[in-house]
């Protein structure tokens, strides 16, 4: 694909992504996306097959987006336990701030559900993987208990998934102001299981 398909695609996601923040998936039409993009249908229909194709372009490039950011972040401090709590607190903030897409897009997510749990499972992966590689360090710093190569995958997939559901009770309960100072009391349970 040359430089300026490049650039049009990535002003037509742009655009939608605007969209989609705003109005929602269900209320967002390919003639909105393409009048915001300043492109007539016909090129957006080159491009994309469909609004859901735009979507989950669309969303992968919020959860990259995400996940650099979170791999950013966690390479900024030294050790194991810090990388886990940056990851964590990391992860809120993110949450907290696209807390009102979320109210947005409620009914799209509800509507999309299988469609985004496929997304999902792409990016759990890669956190998944982050997390594993905390794990492995901290045990070779000697900062946490000894564990077996098993169990590491399985904490890492068990931290994620716990991160996952807090995420999901925080969104649903909209329940941030309670939670952001409680971090650290379960930051430091977990610590106290990685270290004893």
């Amino acid at each position: 694909m040359s430089d300026k398909d490049e650039s049009i695609k990535a002003e037509i996601l742009e655009q939608a992504q605007k969209l989609f923040r705003h109005y929602g998936l269900a209320k967002t039409t390919m003639e909105d996306i393409a009048k915001a993009a300043g492109k007539g249908k016909s090129t957006l229909y080159y491009y994309y097959k469909s609004k859901d194709e735009i979507f989950d372009e669309v969303v992968t490039k919020e959860m990259n987006e995400v996940f650099r950011i979170l791999q950013e972040e966690v390479g900024k401090v030294q050790t194991a336990e810090e990388k886990l709590f940056t990851f964590s607190l990391t992860k809120f903030k993110i949450l907290k701030e696209r807390a009102n897409l979320f109210k947005v897009i409620r009914g799209d997510i509800e509507a999309n559900m299988q469609r985004l749990l496929e997304l999902n499972r792409r990016f759990e992966a890669r956190e998944i993987s982050l997390v594993r590689g905390v794990l492995r360090y901290g045990l070779e710093s000697g900062e946490f208990a000894q564990y077996a190569a098993e169990d590491i995958d399985t904490l890492a997939f068990a931290m994620v998934c716990s991160f996952r559901g807090i995420e999901v009770g925080l969104l649903v309960e909209d329940k941030f102001a309670d939670f952001e100072g409680r971090m650290e009391v379960l930051h430091n349970i977990t610590m106290r299981g990685l270290k004893a």
